[in-house]
Parts: C-alpha cells; sequence; structure tokens
C-alpha cells in the first residue's frame, strides 16, 4: 500500500529533487553517500550501539578471577589486604595543659596533680589484653628476681665495721636525748604528787605539737643515715 501523503503532492511524472542542490555528474558516474547522509542515519539510532569487535564474556573472567584468589591463598602467595593503622594523634587523647598563660605569677605551695593515665578512653580490647599481659610478666618478673647474695668477705667487713661503730664511736644525739626522756619520767614517777597550779597545755592538752607528731617526726629523723647507706651488693670496694 502506498503511504499516506500529508500535504501538497508532486503532479505525475515529476521526481523529488536531492535535498542539496549541485551541478549533475557526467555519463557513467554515480554519486557516493555524503557524510552528512551517514550522519543522518546515526541520528534516527536510537539507545546504546551495538559493541563493536570481540566480546569477552565478563562471568567467566569474574570466575577466574576468584579461582586464582583462592589459589593464591591456599598457597600462601596472598598475604591479604594491609592493615590500616590510624595515627597516634587519631586515637589518643592530647596532652593535658591547664591554666595556659593565665596561672598565678609565684611559686607553688601544694605539688600539682599527678599526670594519670588516660589510655583508658581510647584503648581497644587488643590493647587492654596486651597492658594485662604485661602487666602479669612485669609480676612474675619481680618475683623471681634472685636476691642479691652478699660475699663471705663482704659479710667480715660488715662485721668488723660495726664492732669498730661500737667501741669506738659514740652514741647519736636522738639515742642520748631518749635516754634521758626516760631517765627524766622515771625520776618524775616516784616523786609524790604535789598540788600545783593550773597549766593551760599540760591539763587540757591543746598544744599543737603533740605527742604522737613528735614520735613521728623522730622516726623519720633516724631513717636519715639510710638516704647515705650501703647498697644491698658490693659494700666495699
Amino acid at each position: 500500500p502506498r503511504p499516506a501523503v500529508l500535504g501538497p503532492a508532486l503532479p505525475p511524472g515529476f521526481h523529488r529533487p536531492d535535498d542539496f542542490p549541485r551541478p549533475a555528474l557526467p555519463p557513467g558516474y554515480t554519486a557516493e553517500p555524503s557524510s552528512s547522509d551517514e550522519e543522518e542515519e546515526d541520528e534516527e539510532v536510537i539507545g546504546p550501539m551495538p559493541a563493536q569487535g570481540a566480546i569477552r564474556d565478563s562471568v567467566a573472567l569474574d570466575i577466574e578471577r576468584r579461582a586464582q584468589k583462592m589459589k593464591d591463598r591456599l598457597t600462601g602467595a596472598d598475604n591479604g589486604p594491609d592493615d590500616v593503622v590510624r595515627e597516634t594523634w587519631m586515637t589518643e587523647l592530647p596532652p593535658t595543659l591547664q591554666h595556659i598563660g593565665l596561672g598565678a605569677r609565684t611559686f607553688k605551695k601544694r605539688a600539682g596533680p599527678e599526670s594519670k593515665d588516660r589510655s583508658l578512653w581510647t584503648d581497644t580490647p587488643a590493647d587492654r589484653e596486651r597492658k594485662l599481659r604485661e602487666r602479669l610478666e612485669g609480676k612474675e618478673s619481680e618475683e623471681t628476681e634472685p636476691v642479691p647474695q652478699l660475699s663471705h668477705r663482704e659479710l667480715q667487713m660488715a662485721e668488723k665495721v660495726s664492732k669498730y661503730n661500737e667501741t669506738k664511736r659514740g652514741e647519736s644525739l636522738i639515742s642520748l636525748h631518749e635516754k634521758q626522756l626516760k631517765r627524766r619520767k622515771l625520776d618524775e614517777g616516784t616523786k609524790p604528787v604535789e598540788r600545783r597550779a593550773f597549766d593551760r597545755d599540760q591539763d587540757l592538752q591543746v598544744n599543737k605539737f603533740d605527742e604522737a607528731q613528735k614520735q613521728r617526726l623522730l622516726k623519720k629523723s633516724q631513717e636519715l643515715n639510710t638516704r647515705f647507706g650501703h647498697s644491698k651488693e658490693k659494700m666495699f670496694l
């Protein structure tokens, strides 16, 4: 069937001229399709163009890649992806900075607070397990630490030094003072009790420096000799 014609039609015996007017070709020549005709044909195509050349099966490639990956994992050639480790400034808290430029320009009357370990906020389960293991290993090493043994020569030298101190050196001032206090208390205990006037410090015990503080101070002063003592081993060079 003839297609329906919309609009005026050519009379019979007439043909449609070319779109682009050009001179006529000589006899025996035919016109080649121009690029404009190809462009018009391309414009008529709707949707994706068919692939040109050989097409490789993507499913087969995927199966082959998985098989090679499994083979590398079994043979040990594939070590797996590298673990991404964050930097320390991302996982740890910054140091505490107190009163920057705002503190008093005087000496501290009391010691400041100790810098405590704040890694508890950022520790992972692996870090907690590692610290617990290190703590246990440290306790075991302290328990198994050998006690230094003194040689026979050092023991003899220590005995000679103690004998020399007992015979040649006098007693310390603290020991003499304590003996004098004991003797005075014994003398006061044997004396008869007499009536005396009211003494606020003695009767009410309101003095700030009480007996317990005095004993504590005397005990600390006796420990001063340990600050300049010898080591546990190799006492005498």
